[in-house]
């Protein structure tokens, strides 16, 4: 992961709506980059370069995105809705930041919203427990039912636990 390819690509606007995510909350902003260089690693190990796609791959990547964020929060002290707040708040930003197509942008939001109620479920039943191995564990469970969109298939005909992708894996 490339971060100064990253802030290159974004305007000044974007710039300095970073920035100022970082001045607020330096912490949280220091998870996120910790959660997503952990979660790019760990899904090139299990997928390759395929979770670039718009495939389970990529449905897993976004899920797990958000959870290694709250997760991270949470081992640097933040309460559990802080930190899923914060969780949205930063992964919205970045679909706002690079813009994909609609469906896409669609998948990926729900993935991310995925993510963030898995590990509030997670911490909620047993906070002990939480940790990369189990997080990992449980949603590669969640992914073996994920469901397939189409521009047939509206997201309002999704099951709310499932994470969702547009093409077959090909890895």
């Amino acid at each position: 992961m490339n971060f100064g390819r990253i802030i290159k690509s974004l305007s000044l606007r974007q710039i300095t709506t970073i920035i100022g995510k970082v001045i607020s909350s330096p912490v949280m902003f220091y998870c996120f980059v910790k959660a997503t260089k952990e979660c790019v690693r760990l899904c090139d190990q299990h997928f390759g370069k395929a979770h670039h796609k718009n495939n389970k791959a990529n449905a897993y990547r976004h899920a797990l995105w958000n959870m290694f964020i709250v997760h991270y929060c949470l081992k640097r002290g933040k309460d559990l809705e802080s930190a899923i707040k914060w969780a949205k708040d930063i992964t919205d930003w970045h679909e706002r930041a690079f813009v994909n197509n609609p469906l896409e942008t669609q998948m990926d939001l729900h993935n991310n919203k995925m993510g963030r109620q898995l590990i509030k479920r997670m911490h909620v039943k047993d906070p002990a427990k939480v940790n990369q191995v189990a997080i990992d564990q449980y949603l590669m469970e969640k992914l073996q039912h994920a469901k397939k969109l189409t521009n047939n298939t509206p997201l309002i005909q999704v099951n709310e636990e499932q994470l969702v992708y547009l093409e077959d894996f090909n890895n």
